[in-house]
């Protein structure tokens, strides 16, 4: 979900009608398509990676998701800002330094971290981590130079890694693809940083305060959500995770589109996670074999909802709303077992927590949207 939260195209009122309307509309969904199939690369990158991934465990996956979330939303919003004052070659080497800068903070941590945390050794630690954060380093670059369509086809060997690994199941095929996998996520990566490989890039003017701070409230943001997707992720069943994975094309594609909406659509919109979650939880009343399952999913739809709330948020302009609504999710759920009284079910009662947290939520968004003065 390394969503372009920096990149939403301001509100506007469109003056356009008959044959105009309609190159404008498809410009649009491309653009969005566009978007959403630039995410499938790191997807695809997971997929195609479950062994190791599977082997290294939480200790390895949840420092690298924060560490890699966060600057993929940090340095998405300073790229832009770069991009449009000096260049998109100087945007995309900005991008490569931040993210040089997460992988020697990783390579520490793997330095330093006991061992036990790391699976069975710290150099399988290193590269899972090192790959991730170049799959999000390239979603970061494709998003700031505008080069989305070239990277999804530079991002296709991915995919087919990916499929060939659901296919296969284990085996041989499944060693193939771990192997080649690294050399996919290169090919994809050097042609998101074409603009910066082997060319002398200007010295760009230094960023002004205003993209400074808006860069940290993107940092705290991606921080956020991370924390909260890996609190459900160690605390709850696998099943919280599937729609999490799914939401990352599907908030990108509800975001990139939510200026071209008038409010009612997108907050229609951030309804579906409860309208969806809701027969699951009835669901799990109702078939007890199932029910861990079903409550695990309810609430990584909710989560995702929360999560496509505050990207919402945040692309009008409301970042330390986004940031505290994004941060109330693991909080409440970390305090749970601190509750005075009887301690809860654990699972329903974080399905309640995050379906309160989602729709005491929806009127700050409706009134966020609504407010066309908002361009951010």
């Amino acid at each position: 979900m390394t969503v372009s939260l920096s990149r939403r195209t301001p509100y506007r009122r469109e003056h356009t009608c008959g044959a105009h309307a309609m190159p404008l509309r498809r410009e649009g969904l491309l653009s969005v398509a566009m978007r959403c199939a630039l995410y499938l690369g790191p997807l695809s990158v997971a997929i195609a990676a479950a062994g190791p991934l599977d082997l290294v465990g939480a200790p390895v996956l949840l420092p690298v998701l924060v560490l890699g979330w966060s600057a993929a939303q940090a340095l998405t919003s300073l790229g832009v800002a770069v991009a449009g004052t000096a260049g998109r070659a100087a945007a995309a080497r900005l991008v490569a330094g931040g993210f040089a800068i997460a992988g020697v903070l990783w390579s520490a941590y793997v330095w330093v971290a006991p061992g036990a945390w790391l699976g069975p050794s710290r150099i399988m630690a290193g590269v899972v981590g090192i790959g991730a954060l170049t799959s999000l380093a390239t979603v970061t670059a494709a998003l700031v130079t505008r080069s989305e369509v070239a990277v999804v086809r530079w991002s296709v060997p991915c995919w087919v890694l990916a499929v060939i690994t659901l296919a296969g199941g284990s085996g041989a095929s499944a060693v193939s693809a771990e192997t080649l996998l690294p050399a996919a996520i290169v090919v994809a990566a050097v042609r998101a940083y074409r603009p910066v490989i082997g060319r002398t890039v200007p010295n760009r003017p230094p960023l002004g305060a205003p993209a400074v701070r808006r860069g940290a409230g993107f940092l705290a943001l991606g921080a956020a959500q991370a924390g909260a997707v890996a609190v459900l992720c160690v605390t709850g069943p696998n099943a919280a995770r599937i729609p999490l994975l799914v939401a990352v094309p599907l908030v990108e594609a509800l975001v990139a589109g939510h200026a071209r909406t008038v409010a009612t659509r997108t907050v229609g919109a951030l309804l579906l996670p409860v309208v969806v979650a809701a027969p699951l939880v009835l669901g799990a009343a109702q078939v007890p074999a199932a029910r861990t399952a079903l409550l695990a999913t309810s609430a990584g739809i909710l989560l995702s909802g929360i999560l496509a709330a505050t990207v919402v948020l945040a692309a009008r302009g409301r970042l330390i709303v986004a940031v505290v609504s994004a941060g109330a999710a693991p909080a409440a759920i970390l305090a749970l077992p601190l509750l005075p009284g009887p301690t809860p079910p654990f699972l329903p009662a974080v399905v309640a927590v995050l379906a309160a947290i989602h729709l005491l939520g929806l009127p700050t968004v409706a009134n966020t949207v609504a407010d066309h003065r908002r361009t951010s």
